[in-house]
C-alpha cells in the first residue's frame, strides 16, 4: 500500500444561511480631488506620461526673463531691480505673519535655576562648566592675539622660568589638596622626530592570556601589516625572552658601542590580527615622553596613529591567498646604520632642530659613490675581455679559467 492510500479525503459542507435584512444603500460621498477635472489627477497623468510633444515649453520652463527690460542691471550692475520687494513698507498687522512660528511656542525654563528638582552635585558642575566656558574664550582670544617674534620669543622663555619658581605656587587645577614635588622643562624630542610611533592596542578578546604573556615577550615584537585588495591584516612576531632581553640590551647603548657580532635574531609569528587605525584629534594629543632627570628635561614625541588589534577570522575562500602571503619566521641582524643613512635621518630632523642638524654638502657622498662606479666599470671590462677572447676557439677552455680568476 503507498501513503496515499492511507489518506482519507473528507470534504465539508459548510452552508451559510441566507442574511435576515438586505443589504443597506449607502450614498457615496465624493471628494474634488477624485473629480476627473481635478487639478492631482491631471498632475499625477502628467508626471506619468510623456506630453513633451504635445506642449511646447522654452528653455526658461514658460518664464520670460529678460534683463534688458530692468533698467541699471547690465549697464550699472545695479541688481536692487532684481529684488522688488526690498523697498516696501509692511503695515503692522501684516508684519505679524513674518514673524518665526517658533516664537509661539513656550520657552522651556532653565533647570539649573530649580536646584530642588536637580542633586546638588550636577547644579555645582553645572556653574563649573561655565567658568569653564568663559575661559576658554578668554584663552582663544589669547591666540588670536597677533604678537611680534620678541613677544612669542618673550613668552616662551617665561614659560620655562616660571618652573623654577616656588613649587608651592604651583596648584592643580582640578585637586586642591594635590601638590607639585618635581618640575621638568618639557621639550620636543628632536632626535626621536626621524621615527614614526604608533599606540598599539589588544582589543577584546585579542588580549593575551597569561600563558601567552609568559611565553612572547612584547617589548621587541614584530609587526608586519599585509594590504590586499581581498583582505588585509597585521601579523605578529615575536622572540623568545633570551633573544629578546639580548636584543633590547643591544639596542639600549649607542651606534659606537653596538657588538657587530652578526647574531640572527629569530621571530616566529604567533597571531594574525585585523587592524583598525584610530587617528588623533589634535597632532599633540597623543605624545611619548622620555625623561632626563639629570638634566631636568621631559622629552615628548606625538604619536602618529593609533592601532586596534582584534581577533582575527579568516574566511574558507581566502585561506589560500592568506597562507601565501604569510611568513612564518624572520632573521633579523643588527648593524650600524651607512653614512647615506644617516644622513637621510639627519635631514628629518633638520626641520625640526636645525641647530644640531645643519645641512651638510652632498660631497662624500658622491666620494663614497665613486669605488662602487669603478668596481663596475672593472666588470664590464672584464665581461667584454671574455666575450671577446670567447670568439676564439682554440683557446676557449683557458679562457673561462682567466675570467673566473680575474672576477
Amino acid at each position: 500500500m503507498s501513503k496515499q492510500e492511507l489518506i482519507a479525503k473528507i470534504r465539508y459542507e459548510n452552508e451559510l444561511p441566507a442574511p435576515l435584512l438586505p443589504p443597506k444603500i449607502i450614498k457615496y460621498e465624493n471628494t474634488a480631488d477624485e473629480d476627473v477635472s481635478s487639478s492631482k489627477l491631471v498632475t499625477s497623468l502628467y508626471t506619468k506620461t510623456n506630453v513633451t510633444s504635445l506642449i511646447s515649453v522654452d528653455h526658461d520652463l514658460g518664464m520670460p526673463l529678460d534683463l534688458l527690460t530692468i533698467p541699471g542691471v547690465l549697464n550699472q550692475q545695479n541688481t536692487s531691480g532684481l529684488f522688488g520687494y526690498d523697498n516696501i513698507k509692511l503695515k503692522q498687522e501684516d508684519r505679524v505673519l513674518l514673524r518665526d512660528p517658533r516664537m509661539d511656542k513656550v520657552a522651556k525654563t532653565d533647570l539649573s535655576k530649580v536646584t530642588f528638582l536637580r542633586r546638588t552635585e550636577y547644579v555645582s558642575s553645572a556653574t563649573t562648566s561655565k567658568a569653564d566656558k568663559t575661559k576658554r574664550i578668554y584663552s582663544e582670544l589669547e591666540k588670536e592675539e597677533t604678537l611680534t617674534p620678541e613677544q612669542v620669543l618673550e613668552k616662551i622663555d617665561s614659560t620655562f622660568s616660571h618652573t623654577t619658581d616656588d613649587i608651592e605656587k604651583l596648584h592643580h587645577p582640578i585637586k586642591k589638596k594635590v601638590k607639585a614635588v618635581k618640575t621638568w622643562n618639557l621639550l620636543p624630542d628632536t632626535v626621536a622626530m626621524d621615527q614614526g610611533y604608533f599606540a598599539v592596542k589588544f582589543v577584546g578578546s585579542a588580549a593575551l592570556d597569561s600563558k601567552e604573556k609568559e611565553k612572547y615577550d612584547m617589548r621587541t615584537a614584530l609587526l608586519r601589516p599585509v594590504e590586499l585588495e581581498e583582505d588585509e591584516w597585521i601579523s605578529v612576531y615575536s622572540a623568545d625572552k633570551e633573544s629578546s632581553n639580548k636584543m633590547g640590551e643591544n639596542l639600549e647603548q649607542q651606534i659606537d658601542e653596538i657588538t657587530h657580532d652578526d647574531t640572527v635574531y629569530k621571530f616566529k609569528r604567533f597571531r594574525d590580527f585585523d587592524m583598525k587605525q584610530v587617528q588623533p584629534e589634535n597632532p599633540l594629543s597623543d605624545l611619548v615622553l622620555r625623561y632626563d632627570n639629570e638634566k631636568g628635561i621631559v622629552y615628548y614625541k606625538p604619536l602618529r596613529t593609533k592601532l586596534e588589534l582584534r581577533r582575527r577570522r579568516v574566511n574558507d575562500v581566502i585561506r589560500p591567498l592568506v597562507r601565501e602571503h604569510n611568513w612564518d619566521q624572520i632573521n633579523v641582524v643588527l648593524r650600524a646604520p651607512t653614512t647615506k643613512e644617516t644622513k637621510m635621518r639627519d635631514a628629518i630632523r633638520m626641520r625640526y632642530d636645525p641647530i644640531d642638524f645643519p645641512a651638510l654638502d652632498d660631497d662624500e657622498n658622491d666620494e663614497e659613490e665613486e669605488p662602487s662606479n669603478v668596481e663596475g666599470n672593472n666588470a664590464t671590462k672584464v665581461e667584454e675581455n671574455a666575450a671577446e677572447e670567447a670568439e676564439k676557439p682554440v683557446q676557449s677552455e683557458t679562457v673561462e679559467a682567466k675570467t673566473e680568476e680575474s672576477v
